[in-house]
């Protein structure tokens, strides 16, 4: 009966130890998706408004919109890159979303034969930078048309944002998690967390405000 009740207890114990990692392992995706969706916004922005910054060199909002692109395609990649260099968020979100496994894996799928090209540009074009011959090719690869790829990334951004309207209904713990997460690292690092920061994302919640993702 003890020997029971004590595997009872630790099985108890290790699932919330699990569900506490997985959801400080969020807070970082979230930040990290609020910065791929400010890059995502920019580069249509730039392309389609044809927004010009001001400079000297008499670039257009095209000009401006590739480089936008090439740092929102490297914070893709290490997103879903499934290696210890990446976040590897489908595992998370099926962790954490498991009513949504169907459309997880959906896009997953789509997803997944683009893996090589997205990393390979991340790693070799966005990130870091290697020989010219390989620099250029994995650029060309992503630079030139590809419907997949498109429908890929779009798939992904549209997975992002149905989670994201999700996370009240189904991540009653996060808040908490987060607020538990922050205080924490303030002890341990010895540094102040500006929270304001983390009502604007959306990650703490604001009074009076609703959680809207358009």
């Amino acid at each position: 009966m003890f020997a029971e009740r004590d595997c009872y207890a630790f099985a108890m114990k290790t699932g919330l130890r699990m569900r506490r990692d997985a959801l400080r392992r969020y807070v970082l995706f979230r930040m990290k998706s609020l910065e791929l969706l400010h890059f995502y916004l920019l580069t249509a922005a730039l392309t389609e408004h044809g927004y010009t910054p001001p400079n000297d060199l008499q670039h257009d909002g095209t000009d401006f919109a590739n480089s936008v692109r090439t740092a929102c395609i490297g914070w893709l990649a290490t997103i879903v890159d499934q290696t210890r260099e990446g976040m590897n968020v489908f595992d998370l979100w099926r962790q954490l979303f498991p009513k949504h496994g169907k459309e997880i894996e959906r896009v997953w799928k789509v997803m997944e034969p683009q893996m090589e090209v997205i990393k390979e540009f991340r790693d070799r074009v966005a990130f870091h930078v290697d020989t010219p011959l390989k620099f250029f090719a994995a650029r060309d690869k992503v630079r030139t048309p590809s419907p997949a790829l498109a429908a890929a990334v779009q798939s992904f951004m549209d997975l992002e944002i149905l989670l994201l309207r999700k996370e009240d209904e189904e991540l009653p713990d996060f808040v908490p998690a987060a607020e538990e997460l922050l205080l924490d690292l303030e002890l341990q690092l010895g540094i102040s967390i500006n929270r304001e920061w983390f009502k604007r994302a959306l990650i703490l919640p604001r009074e009076n405000y609703k959680r809207v993702f358009g």
